[in-house]
């Protein structure tokens, strides 16, 4: 069985919110997030995990989070008729700033001897930092068949690491995410890695926020707890086009 014909048979319902989006609409995050939220540390400008859950109406709502991400660059994928998400266009698209995101401020769950030697300041970011809500619409030659009428992406220059804690770890957090992306990419500029045993994971279990699925790449190690889905082929996507495959979290 393909891995969209696996995420086929767990559809989720539009948002309300985000089927009654308009323009003027403040973000709040506990709309946002009170849904399916797939989460991607160290993203880049990979769209596949959002063909992939988008189109099986399996997740509406994305969180891509990069620190070596510079939004202009960001916004002219966005707008360019190949690189972009071919099928939709921008609804709307609303600027952040960090207290949109965390009203309440957050507290990290990381202790100082945890953070490599060579992180100067925690949370970090290559470029100036970042965050805007993408709200986008599917065309109007499109169908259901070809994905979801809408998603919803908050792009964040941020470190992938700190802002699991942040948005997911919190006292006033809504719900783990639904799924997590764990992509490795040895020399691509993360100061931690993201599979096993890495900063990320010993969060997620330490505040007990783990996620109900992994989408792993074949070149990183899941996390412990996870087994991968049988019968379910792997699906090729990011920037090497590598296999990816689907890992469920047992029930202890």
């Amino acid at each position: 069985m393909s891995l969209y014909e696996y995420l086929q048979r767990h559809p989720e319902a539009m948002p309300q919110w985000l089927d009654q989006f308009e323009g003027g609409a403040p973000f709040s995050p506990q709309q946002f997030f009170g849904s399916r939220v797939v989460y991607y540390p160290g993203s880049g400008t990979d769209g596949h995990p959002v063909q992939l859950f988008g189109s099986t109406h399996s997740a509406h709502s994305f969180v891509y989070a990069d620190y070596g991400l510079r939004q202009a660059d960001l916004e002219a994928e966005l707008e360019h008729p190949r690189y972009g998400f071919r099928g939709y266009h921008t609804l709307a698209r609303r600027q952040l700033r960090k207290t949109d995101l965390v009203p309440e401020g957050w507290v990290s769950h990381i202790n100082p001897g945890e953070i490599p030697p060579n992180v100067h300041h925690f949370a970090e970011v290559v470029n100036a930092p970042f965050g805007f809500l993408e709200i986008l619409e599917r065309d109007s030659d499109r169908d259901d068949n070809y994905g979801a009428p809408r998603l919803a992406i908050l792009f964040l220059g941020a470190d992938g690491i700190a802002t699991y804690d942040a948005l997911f770890c919190q006292r006033h957090s809504t719900s783990a995410p639904f799924a997590v992306v764990l992509q490795d990419h040895g020399f691509g500029g993360n100061y931690d890695s993201f599979g096993r045993d890495s900063l990320l994971e010993r969060i997620a279990t330490r505040c007990n926020v783990i996620p109900r699925w992994l989408l792993v790449a074949d070149n990183t190690d899941p996390w412990l707890g996870f087994e991968r889905v049988n019968n379910v082929d792997g699906d090729r996507g990011g920037m090497h086009n590598q296999l990816r495959f689907l890992y469920e979290r047992q029930k202890s």
